[in-house]
């Protein structure tokens, strides 16, 4: 669980229904532009990196931002680093913000190790005078040596990354975005890297790493988000976000589509849900609408009570329960129930009747009396 209380401390980072688009050529030559005029097929399509996402980030907590690739993990980073600016929503974050989004960014080939730590040091926000302070550390801390003055042209990945990342750490930081540069260089440095993370967490620092390790994101991550397709399919502690990327079995995927009203709701607590079950089901009977089942629950949205309840209060969730077993049994939304409406309740501990609205009348639960549905 969560090392500190959201509510006592104020928002590092704070990303606001953001959506990125980026146009995707399907031409590549005048000649292919020319043909496909022709044939009137199109030059180029939208392709949505980010659509949709909202969070937020408490100062001093540490998240692992999951998914598989292309799912739009390094479009977030870049946009909380600066890197890009989103077509809608807004970002907004607090503080120095140090980042290491890729194996060798900011550095120049042509010059060498010492003076791109200078460069990579004025790019992170660090004055002349700060990196000349830190300059022996952060040499010792990459274990470049030698090769400190060579042209960094000449550098492997794994030398890139250890310059690369004791520049960023030696920076006076309030959020470090890291985005798998741990997975480059040997056991041994990324040990050390890890080692330095949990120091600065221990500082209060706020850290959002991306990373395919899960048993790397496990020990320096509280929390985990997990992106699919742009969207954001899960929010919650981090052994429940790497146990929903995991795929299940031979050949299965690690979720099936969330779309439309079901996901509106969906992304407000996708920790309450978990993984999709299956796909989402279209209903024909009770007026039509969709459903979908989740590890935690089910969420209904109904087309005919729209007008009746309003959009909002058209799509419902359940969560496991007594409910949710008899709905089950007696057909879900294509049963005599109907779509769900609102929430159970009544408490049973009290002796109250358990109650919970759907579209075709009203369910009620007793203890002494069990489940009964009493139609419209």
């Amino acid at each position: 669980m969560p090392k500190i209380s959201e509510a006592d401390t104020r928002p590092a980072i704070v990303l606001d229904d953001v959506r990125k688009t980026f146009k995707i050529k399907h031409t590549h030559s005048f000649k292919e532009t020319f043909i496909a005029s022709i044939k009137r097929k199109p030059l180029s399509s939208d392709f949505n990196a980010l659509d949709g996402i909202s969070f937020s980030v408490p100062e001093g907590q540490s998240v692992a931002l999951l998914g598989r690739n292309g799912s739009g993990k390094s479009t977030t980073l870049k946009l909380l680093s600066g890197v890009m600016s989103p077509d809608q929503g807004w970002v907004r974050t607090r503080g120095r913000i140090a980042g290491l989004l890729e194996v060798g960014a900011g550095f120049h080939p042509d010059l060498s190790g010492r003076e791109n730590v200078y460069l990579n040091a004025a790019i992170l926000g660090m004055s002349k005078e700060e990196t000349d302070a830190n300059f022996e550390s952060i040499l010792a801390f990459s274990e470049i040596g030698d090769f400190i003055d060579t042209e960094v042209k000449h550098y492997s990945s794994g030398m890139y990354s250890r310059l690369g990342f004791s520049v960023a750490i030696h920076t006076e930081l309030d959020v470090l975005l890291v985005d798998e540069i741990l997975s480059v260089g040997d056991a041994q440095f990324r040990e050390k890297c890890t080692a330095k993370m949990l120091e600065l967490q221990d500082q209060g620092k706020t850290m959002f790493v991306v990373s395919h390790n899960a048993g790397q994101v496990q020990q320096l991550c509280e929390r985990g988000i997990v992106l699919e397709q742009g969207r954001m399919i899960f929010d919650g502690p981090i052994d429940e976000a790497i146990e929903f990327v995991k795929p299940r079995g031979a050949g299965d995927e690690n979720h099936y589509p969330i779309v439309g009203e079901i996901y509106e709701l969906y992304r407000r607590d996708p920790g309450r849900w978990g993984r999709p079950l299956g796909p989402q089901q279209e209903v024909s009977e009770n007026g039509g609408g969709f459903v979908q089942e989740f590890d935690k629950g089910m969420i209904t949205s109904s087309v005919a009570l729209v007008d009746r309840l309003g959009a909002d209060k058209a799509t419902v969730g359940l969560g496991k329960g007594v409910f949710l077993a008899a709905y089950r049994k007696s057909g879900g939304p294509q049963g005599p129930w109907g779509f769900m409406v609102g929430s159970p309740s009544g408490i049973l501990e009290n002796y109250e009747l358990r109650k919970m609205e759907f579209q075709n009348g009203t369910a009620g639960f007793a203890i002494e009396g069990g489940m009964r549905f009493d139609a419209n």
